[in-house]
């Protein structure tokens, strides 16, 4: 069997692309194997604040923490973001330290916290997101334990939901807590 594609490039049979998923769902299950149990992170980490503002300020203070805008789901530039977490509106992040475990909140546009990692809830980061790009290493760090096991886990529509759901098993959106504004 040959597909020919609207720019008339010809895709060879299925086996290929069966491969390619095979591969990712490998990586997917040697890297979920691999990773300790979430806990160790969790615990370095806050809980997600249960409502936001709905206006989705920049910054916002909990009562004793600055949450920032998470510069991958900024809700002003919707509908043109949030592609690692389909369904939500925007989302928050914050770490304790420059480097390791950070949570990311994310929340649908009346500012309710999301749980369900697949309907666009944020994750707990091994290695939290960089305030700076220029950060190169944490970047990398980043890179490297969060955001490559998600795409070998989940961005590929053609990986099963349950194979997706290891990378959620380790990198889970935690628990909320009702914070006072």
């Amino acid at each position: 069997m040959t597909v020919t594609c609207l720019k008339g490039n010809v895709l060879p049979h299925g086996n290929i692309r069966s491969t390619d998923v095979a591969k990712k769902i490998a990586l997917c299950e040697a890297w979920h194997n691999a990773e300790p149990h979430p806990s160790i992170f969790s615990e370095q980490t806050p809980k997600c604040p249960c409502h936001v503002l709905a206006s989705f300020p920049k910054v916002f203070n909990d009562g004793s923490k600055i949450w920032k805008t998470d510069p991958g789901c900024i809700a002003s530039q919707h509908p043109n973001t949030c592609k690692y977490h389909k369904g939500a509106h925007g989302c928050y992040r914050f770490a304790y330290k420059s480097t390791g475990p950070g949570a990311q909140c994310c929340y649908n546009k009346n500012g309710v916290w999301i749980k369900d990692p697949h309907r666009g809830a944020g994750t707990l980061d091994r290695e939290r997101a960089p305030d700076s790009f220029f950060d190169l290493s944490q970047l990398a760090a980043h890179h490297h334990h969060d955001v490559v096991p998600w795409e070998n886990c989940c961005k590929d529509p053609a990986v099963p939901r349950d194979v997706c759901q290891l990378y959620f098993d380790k990198r889970p959106p935690g628990v909320c807590e009702k914070y006072t504004f």
